[in-house]
């Protein structure tokens, strides 16, 4: 019986603060043609872990996905814009070292909560800034996909003090621009990727408001978008029904953007 493989604790940034490390998912067939999955735990940008996603990325694999969750640096190690630079480094490796041993047809970010954040800016900046610092000078941050799961899209609304502050490196009224620079629906542009979206009308920690506003900012942008609401909490997809719907979902949505 054919299994998947997977590869952990491999390094794929060093940082001052830590090595970044990377676990891979490979599916139990090889597939010169593959899109590859990135994933981004959440935990309010302090904390997480990327195991949060190994379920997922075997799922994955299964399917024949390829997939890997990766770790970055938390905001009691470094403030922003370090976390989404180190997203940026995850695609660049994939792109540089090719650890699925083919180089990827497409890479699609998928995030929960503060990792939909990361996802979405990253998708969004692309090659336009925040450019990451490593040794992959010359290779795209570009990215052909994103799922986001239950994700605050817009830094602009947060409190005086909290997470997003300390993510950021200060409040609101001292630092309005980082604010707007770090809001990912204030950087959709045309050339924004297909999105695949998820928010649950029982999430307790962010509104399905702002994510419907994000759709619509993405919709008016031309972007082809798709949001689901389900009933649940703010993990609604680690259970099921809905991790199998989602992760089902999930490889058609790259079967869509891969034709």
């Amino acid at each position: 019986m054919d299994t998947i493989t997977v590869k952990q604790d491999i390094r794929f940034k060093q940082t001052a603060e830590r090595d970044l490390l990377t676990d891979v998912f490979l599916p139990p067939t090889d597939d010169r043609e593959r899109t590859i999955v990135i994933c981004i735990h959440g935990g309010v940008w302090n904390r997480g872990d990327r195991s949060f996603f190994d379920d997922r990325c075997r799922a994955l694999a299964k399917r024949g996905v390829p997939a890997l969750t990766i770790e970055y640096r938390l905001s009691g190690e470094a403030t922003y814009p370090a976390a989404v630079k180190d997203v940026k480094s995850a695609v660049r490796w994939v792109r540089a070292e090719e650890p699925f041993e083919t180089a990827p047809r497409q890479i699609v970010l998928c995030g929960h909560s503060a990792g939909a954040h990361l996802a979405a800016l990253t998708a969004a900046t692309a090659n336009t800034g925040l450019t990451p610092d490593d040794e992959y000078e010359d290779t795209a941050t570009t990215v052909d996909g994103l799922v986001g799961f239950d994700g605050p899209y817009d830094c602009l609304g947060a409190k005086e003090d909290g997470e997003t502050a300390d993510f950021l490196g200060g409040a609101p009224t001292e630092i309005p621009e980082r604010y707007r620079e770090a809001s990912p629906r204030e950087r959709v542009t045309s050339d924004h990727p297909p999105a695949l979206l998820y928010h649950a009308t029982d999430d307790e920690w962010l509104t399905l408001r702002e994510t419907r506003a994000y759709r619509d900012v993405l919709n008016i942008a031309g972007v082809d978008v798709e949001l689901h609401t389900p009933p649940g909490d703010h993990f609604f997809f680690t259970e099921e029904p809905w991790f199998e719907r989602t992760v089902n979902q999930t490889v058609t949505f790259i079967e869509r953007i891969q034709s």
